[in-house]
């Protein structure tokens, strides 16, 4: 949940009542450095749509290529990612962020260079793709954490929601632009020249990030690796809002997760038609997430945590659509709202931790929250296939949903998210 839905979800009752008139918007897009890093994560995300998908079809496409293969090759990228995050949260905090995302883009653009070379030679094999793919999954473990606090270097406090909409509004649409043009390439042409163009967006982006020139910041130093690990974890507990919603966000991620990855398809499979069936869900889902970011660009509230946390609760609508047996027009519908509920929640709850994290913390404690946020999911889905089948997959979404919706509202149960109060121009009460 912290996005994905704390690094998920629509606004819910109560949100007129919160609404300020006459804020004014401040255009982080006049910013010539903001452009630079939107371009810069537009053109790397377009590639990271492109690139896994690619990467499936040039491991199945080996002699030796399989399901347990392709798993390996996964995990590969999967494993470091995780295990590496909090050293990326405090290599984030000790240099500048920005030169951090340098380093990751022409490391991961090194691995899908590799990777391309290995594929249009026809030299790949499971063994050498697994282990571009684990430099690949390194580079992202440093380039996740330092994303939340860049942009609240580069953005100012008052425009920093309308900065993180305009973050989303270029990614979302670099996601559904990038598997369109990897799936073409892939087949005309073969899944390496969709490894190469990968490739190149990664250099585009490192070379647009390098052209950013920051004012000097804070950084930590003169501290050793657990020592900051323990000063980012103080900063992270110390508010509470902050990991009791990444608690209920690991939960509802992993719920959307098997949802979405596991129990949604099967039922599509049997009782909606198919595979078309499933794109058309998976569609409306991306058709709210465009429309999400519109709504967050208006949404002026002093109860950001409130309206996040009953915006996440809609994300169990295709959950219970899906396990009800109702229509798929009915099933879309409920995925374009879950869709809007997405980034609504995302912008409104990453523009609150850039207002309430110190910059010189916000790498390590992005970290945590990343870590929470997602734990769960590999051990659900895991589980999750053994556990569907056996009770059943309709009966299985209504739990899901039940799932979802309880845990999403968990959090206002807690004083500290129920009376979080912020003003527009990032003051807190």
């Amino acid at each position: 949940m912290t996005d994905t839905v704390a690094g998920a979800g629509p606004p819910g009752p109560g949100l007129s009542d919160t609404v300020v008139a006459g804020d004014r918007q401040v255009d982080p897009l006049r910013e010539r450095r903001f452009v630079l890093f939107a371009a810069a994560r537009t053109i790397s995300v377009f590639g990271n749509a492109m690139g896994p998908l690619a990467l499936t079809f040039a491991v199945l496409d080996l002699p030796d290529g399989s399901a347990p293969a392709l798993s390996l090759v996964l995990a590969a990228i999967s494993v470091p990612r995780i295990a590496l995050m909090l050293l990326g949260g405090v290599i984030g905090d000790r240099l500048p962020r920005h030169l951090v995302l340098v380093a990751a883009e022409l490391m991961c653009g090194t691995a899908y260079a590799a990777m391309t070379v290995l594929v249009l030679a026809g030299r790949a094999g499971v063994a050498t793709l697994a282990l571009c793919a684990a430099v690949a999954g390194t580079a992202s473990a440093l380039l996740l954490p330092s994303l939340n606090g860049l942009t609240a270097e580069l953005v100012a406090s008052g425009a920093r929601q309308r900065g993180n909409a305009v973050l989303r509004l270029g990614t979302n649409t670099a996601t559904v632009a990038g598997f369109a043009a990897g799936g073409t390439l892939i087949a005309w042409l073969g899944p390496g020249w969709a490894l190469a163009l990968d490739t190149a967006t990664f250099a585009v982006a490192a070379g647009l990030l390098a052209r950013l020139r920051l004012d000097r910041a804070h950084r930590t130093t003169g501290r050793n690796l657990p020592a900051q690990l323990r000063d980012g974890w103080r900063e992270f507990v110390r508010r509470r809002w902050l990991w009791q919603i990444v608690l209920a966000a690991a939960v509802v991620n992993a719920a959307v997760g098997v949802t979405f990855g596991l129990a949604g398809p099967l039922v599509a499979r049997t009782h909606l038609g198919g595979a078309g069936a499933w794109s058309a869900v998976l569609a409306g889902y991306a058709v709210g997430m465009f429309a999400g970011v519109l709504v967050a660009m208006r949404v002026r509230t002093t109860r950001p945590l409130r309206v996040a946390v009953l915006a996440v609760s809609m994300l169990g609508l295709p959950a219970l659509l899906l396990g009800s047996g109702a229509a798929l027009p009915f099933v879309v519908l409920t995925a374009v709202l879950a869709g809007v509920a997405f980034d609504v929640f995302g912008v409104l709850w990453e523009t609150t931790v850039q207002s309430e994290v110190p910059v010189e913390a916000m790498s390590r404690v992005s970290a945590y929250e990343w870590l929470g946020a997602v734990g769960l999911g590999p051990p659900v889905m895991i589980a999750a296939g053994f556990v569907v089948p056996e009770i059943g997959v309709r009966p299985a979404l209504l739990c899901l949903a039940g799932v979802i919706f309880v845990a999403a509202l968990v959090p206002l149960v807690s004083s500290s998210v129920r009376h979080y109060e912020r003003q527009p121009d990032g003051r807190v009460h």
